[in-house]
């Protein structure tokens, strides 16, 4: 043949690690390269890939669009492994909610998930741009959208990157992927069936509105394939893209800070740049000639789209990232009658995220080395640690003014209510309205409106993954205040009660080198969400929970699923059984973490031990339950800055009650100094402090007090209030 060969192996680790340079030989040699190692044609330049994505008579789908024709014979059938006519009928059903006339839908929910999210994330100032940030909208809100039942939920991830590692020819990567394919096969069998998916979901559509069209049930079945893959890979990949395209670029972030119009040229401008899909194949059914060359009949070609966004034939300087570029052709979302069918809503989800930030982040810097994702087809990060720097306001606390403008109670269902150990029961709660909860983080709590005048905290115990619904879990207290005697008495199910939003106090550092959970009695509910978080990530973790006796665990069903990362200590067990802590914490490194919850001797216990053990105290995490307020200690005066107001508060007086006396509300919820509700700034004066959510750093910046239980160690205290 005259075409040239480049003898590479398109999918060797070598080019997934750094493809570009390999993309640019391929390029130099020719329109048409041959690649005798993967038996198939490339087509590497702008113009011959444009050229063959709108000949889909010539370079056809619907022989799949995988080199391995195993698993072509899988696929051919879904929108993207067809041609014309079936394909315009099959992209009539699924596409329909992702059109831009479809959007409006959802636009504002995604635009609210990417606010909290970034707003919790400019908090940590510290972060993980694929993880924390890129993934959060695909799995939750978008996931929620196409409304497979939850047990699959967890899955999409791997299911979306197996799929990917398909296209290429039969690798170990491929043949890894196609075993965990078989298992969404065994799930799409189970439970994709009708009644299975959820009601107003996309999956669901497919099913109604298919057979209208002429869309058998067993098309209709493969068809939800094309939500799971496009829905989440691409859009993660592109969002870490993009992050790590900023903190490279100061200057083309700052473009985008001061002018907001250029965040959709910026999305397109990543797109081209980092081009989330490297190639599909086309089969060539016949002699079929391109660039003056002749690709014989019965071949592979490889369209190879990230080589083509940085032919310099096509764009100047293609390198570069410039955000301001006019980059409205580019390939990155595809071309032609197979340009990407979900572009609108990942445009949406990136843009989102982009405005949120754009209004906080005056700078990205990478906090550590990018990991690349070993994917066949896929060019993403597995992880991306980054470091922002954040205008004042997002440094602090919210601002009083952002805290009124939100809707102080959330109003939800008590959709679920069961016994889940001696003594505690668990409450599943949902939007009354249908809708979803605002996103929370692992150790997040949430505070219930009991009864007037009485409000509790309870930790939210499931997996952050989940949007649709929040779970609480209640102890019986013996010397009940009202607050678990009521939960246990009146909460019923398909009742309705009122809840404050997420807090988080208690955070998780996912990004630690290993962590060690330890939970006491009704303790394990924080600790059960962030074992969720870490098993999820593939994070490595130990959970030690301890109880009296066996009634008393509570979630055993589901803590099975972490395997032998969970050791049970019961004090009625035998002596081999119980917590031997001194062993558990002997051994730890630099980057590990230590979480503690429960009883307050329990959590006393563990901390004391880890100290001794030589654990730095940035490491040990521990969140408490309420406590009574110490109110001793010698008299003070409160001056309210702003209400120009003097206070005394005596022995046995709180600041929050005197302040109330004299008509300056503050903001409280647990009146015990656990939740972090009442934190108001110091400006003179140091404080007492007296409450069990700052940790001791920030105790010692004396900047905020709790002024519900705190006191202060000089004369005068003066607040922002």
């Amino acid at each position: 043949m005259s075409i040239p060969a480049y003898d590479q192996d398109f999918y060797a680790d070598e080019v997934i690690l750094d493809p570009h340079p390999h993309y640019r030989k391929m390029r130099e040699l020719g329109p048409v390269v041959w690649l005798p190692r993967n038996r198939a044609f490339a087509l590497t330049r702008y113009e011959e890939v444009t050229y063959a994505l709108r000949h889909p008579g010539s370079f056809i789908s619907s022989r799949g669009v995988s080199l391995n024709d195993k698993v072509n014979e899988l696929l051919v059938g879904n929108t993207l492994n067809s041609d014309p006519p079936e394909h315009d009928l099959t992209r009539s059903v699924t596409s329909e909610p992702l059109l831009p006339g479809a959007l409006p839908e959802v636009e504002e929910r995604i635009q609210l998930a990417a606010e909290g999210l970034i707003h919790r994330l400019c908090a940590r100032g510290e972060f993980d741009a694929v993880t924390d940030l890129a993934q959060y909208l695909p799995v939750t809100i978008v996931a929620e959208l196409v409304g497979l039942p939850d047990a699959g939920r967890e899955n999409m991830l791997k299911w979306a990157s197996a799929a990917f590692n398909l296209f290429a020819d039969e690798n170990p990567r491929a043949r890894e992927a196609f075993r965990d394919l078989r298992d969404l096969r065994s799930f799409l069998d189970e439970h994709g069936r009708p009644d299975r998916l959820k009601p107003n979901g996309w999956a669901r559509r497919i099913f109604e509105a298919g057979p209208e069209r002429g869309l058998s049930y067993e098309t209709c079945a493969q068809l939800m394939r094309d939500y799971i893959n496009p829905s989440l890979d691409t859009t993660i990949s592109a969002t870490g893209q993009i992050i790590r395209l900023f903190a490279e670029n100061p200057d083309q972030w700052n473009l985008v800070r001061t002018a907001p119009e250029l965040v959709s040229n910026a999305v397109e401008e990543a797109v081209r740049l980092a081009s989330p899909i490297r190639a599909f194949s086309r089969y060539v059914p016949e002699d079929t000639e391109i660039a003056g060359e002749t690709i014989p009949g019965g071949s592979r070609v490889l369209v190879v789209y990230a080589s083509a966004n940085r032919d310099e034939r096509k764009f100047a300087d293609p390198e570069r990232f410039d955000v301001t570029r006019d980059v409205h052709d580019h390939v990155g979302f595809g071309h032609g009658i197979h340009m990407c069918m979900g572009m609108h809503m990942a445009r949406l989800e990136i843009c989102s995220l982009l405005h949120a930030l754009r209004r906080r982040v005056t700078r990205f810097r990478l906090a550590g080395t990018p990991e690349i994702a070993m994917n066949n087809t896929i060019r993403a990060f597995a992880s991306l640690p980054v470091r922002v720097e954040v205008t004042e306001i997002e440094e602090r606390s919210r601002s009083p003014a952002a805290v009124a403008a939100e809707p102080p109670w959330l109003e939800v269902e008590i959709a679920d209510r069961r016994a889940i150990a001696e003594g505690i029961v668990a409450l599943e709660l949902r939007a009354a309205n249908g809708g979803s909860l605002p996103p929370f983080e692992a150790g997040s709590h949430v505070d219930v409106y009991v009864r007037n005048g009485l409000v509790r905290q309870y930790s939210l115990s499931n997996d952050p993954a989940e949007t649709a619904r929040y779970r609480i879990a209640v102890l019986l207290e013996p010397g009940s205040r009202g607050g678990s005697s009521v939960v246990h008495a009146d909460f019923r199910k398909g009742g309705r009660i009122r809840i404050g939003r997420p807090r988080n106090n208690f955070p998780l550092d996912a990004a630690a080198g290993h962590s060690l959970l330890f939970a006491g009695g009704i303790g394990i509910t924080p600790i059960l969400s962030m074992a969720h978080v870490l098993d999820r990530s593939g994070a490595s973790f130990e959970l030690h929970y301890c109880a009296r006796t066996r009634g008393k665990l509570a979630f055993s069903d589901e803590l099975i699923r972490f395997g032998d990362r969970v050791n049970v200590h019961l004090d009625s067990g035998p002596e081999s059984q119980q917590l031997d802590i001194h062993s558990v914490l002997a051994e730890k490194g630099d980057d590990w973490h230590l979480y503690v919850c429960g009883p307050g001797g329990f959590m006393d216990f563990v901390i004391e031990s880890a100290r001794r053990h030589g654990w730095s105290e940035d490491a040990i995490h521990l969140e408490r339950f309420g406590a009574e307020v110490n109110a001793d200690g010698a008299p003070f005066t409160v001056v309210a800055a702003r209400a120009n107001r003097t206070i005394r508060v005596n022995p046995g007086e709180t600041i929050v009650g005197k302040l109330a006396e004299a008509g300056i509300e503050v903001s409280t919820s647990c009146q015990s100094g656990v939740c972090g509700t009442c934190l108001t700034p110091v400006i003179q004066g140091t404080p007492d402090h007296r409450d069990f959510v700052q940790t001791d750093a920030e105790k010692a910046n004396n900047d905020r007090i709790t002024v519900c239980c705190s006191r202060s160690k000089t004369r005068r205290l003066v607040l922002d209030l």
